[in-house]
């Protein structure tokens, strides 16, 4: 029995760069982790600045590098938010914490 033929991508169909998929998927890492007491900042953060290196590089990825920016974005602040949260949560109990 032979298996059908997949489905080949256009001639001259356009690929997303690497850096346009490296921004996507920290962006999204990023934000996903930016729950977990902001421990996404440093990835939202790097998904962002590759996504704004992706912008420039490369405009004809349009829009992902848009999507990746925003999404680095909304999870870098929001990161950032949970972080000093957490922070002025903890920072008094941590004394007690240590010594017992």
């Amino acid at each position: 029995m032979t298996q059908p033929a997949l489905p080949r991508p256009a001639r001259g169909a356009r690929r997303l760069s690497d850096l346009t998929w490296v921004a996507l998927i920290l962006s999204g890492l990023g934000l996903a982790l930016a729950f977990m007491s902001g421990a996404g900042l440093p990835i939202a953060a790097g998904g962002t600045v590759c996504a704004l290196s992706a912008l420039r590089r490369r405009p004809e990825d349009s829009p992902w590098p848009y999507v990746a920016v925003a999404t680095g974005s909304v999870g870098t602040v929001l990161a950032l938010i949970l972080a000093i949260v957490t922070a002025v949560e903890w920072l008094p109990r941590l004394p007690e914490l240590l010594v017992g």
